[in-house]
């Protein structure tokens, strides 16, 4: 993207579930802005809606999970991610670094 020149952008997707879901047009919401990922970001990190609440459940022991433990957990999984990006260390990577260990 011309905004941001060089920098890297990462961004966190997280694709719908009818065990959550709050609207019918979530999965056309989710299709619909896959494009919009792929033309600005340069790494996207999917997280499964459905996959975070049986985590909840069957990890966490919570037997019905709310948007508050959900939104927690995704905050968990973010901020374990990057702090590799955040913190100065000599095994922390750039997000190039990053990107590159990714692909197979």
């Amino acid at each position: 993207s011309v905004d941001y020149g060089r920098k890297s952008k990462l961004s966190f997707a997280i694709s719908p579930s009818p065990e959550v879901s709050t609207a019918v047009v979530e999965p056309y919401n989710s299709v619909l802005s896959t494009h919009a990922l792929l033309e600005h970001t340069d790494c996207t990190f999917c997280l499964d809606n459905e996959a975070l609440y049986d985590v909840c459940k069957r990890n966490l022991s919570i037997e019905m999970p709310t948007y508050t433990n959900l939104n927690r957990l995704i905050a968990q999984v973010i901020s374990s991610l990057t702090a590799s990006l955040r913190f100065e260390g000599s095994l922390n990577v750039d997000v190039t670094e990053f990107q590159t260990n990714l692909v197979p």
